[in-house]
């Protein structure tokens, strides 16, 4: 059963799930997380998918870490994302929790724990790739590169070079979601410099492509 499937009808068990987690983990930042948790449920396979491929590719998370297993250890470890400086530093925490058995993982979940768990541990991972480039993504952004990853559009590879070159040029991930939904521009950032960005991500990702295969992945990904 895939993970939107399980949430299906029980979405109020599964926001009540996520809640349980993020309450006994205290603070804002778990308060954001679960938000942000409960906001992807829609698209919650692809999302979990691709968040696990870029921290995985940034280092955030290790090899084979699943965001189902970091979200048991935030419930069940005592500090939280505001003890430490960083939330790379609260994800290698947590991981040291779960290598010395302090963290007790349990895999005979229900369909609404596994899903509650692997939002909350995906949402902790987009923190941390925000920390990273310094951007504010959201629900809508992840939601949509879910869709384009779905869809064969777009890469991981693809969404973390975008991120990288959107923050060197200032670009916000809300303005990379508006030019791929063909939705206005806000805060005065121009159409032409999210397409810059975009495209320069896409080149970035894949610098065996010619101009011409850059082009056509760029408009196959505004479709």
């Amino acid at each position: 059963m895939g993970l939107f499937s399980a949430i299906g009808g029980a979405l109020s068990s599964f926001c009540s799930a996520v809640g349980s987690i993020c309450s006994t983990v205290g603070g804002a930042i778990a308060a954001g997380i679960g938000a942000l948790a409960t906001a992807i449920a829609p698209y919650l396979g692809p999302v979990a998918t691709i968040v696990s491929a870029i921290a995985n590719i940034l280092g955030i998370f290790k090899e084979n870490e699943r965001p189902e297993d970091l979200g048991q250890a935030m419930e069940q470890m005592d500090k939280k994302p505001e003890d430490f400086d960083s939330i790379n530093e609260y994800i290698d925490y947590l991981r040291e929790g779960i290598r010395s058995g302090e963290v007790k993982l349990n895999d005979n979940l229900s369909d609404i724990q596994k899903a509650a768990y692997t939002a909350t541990g995906a949402a902790l991972g987009i923190k941390a790739i925000d920390e990273k480039y310094q951007l504010q993504t959201s629900d809508e952004f992840w939601g949509q590169m879910g869709k384009k990853f779905e869809e064969g559009k777009i890469t991981p590879i693809e969404i973390t070079k975008i991120l990288e070159t959107s923050s060197k040029n200032s670009v916000s991930a809300e303005n990379v979601t508006n030019y791929i939904n063909g939705d206005k521009m806000t805060d005065g950032q121009k159409a032409s410099g999210v397409s810059d960005a975009i495209e320069g991500g896409l080149k970035a990702a894949n610098p065996n492509m010619s101009d011409e295969e850059i082009t056509s992945r760029f408009n196959k990904l505004i479709e």
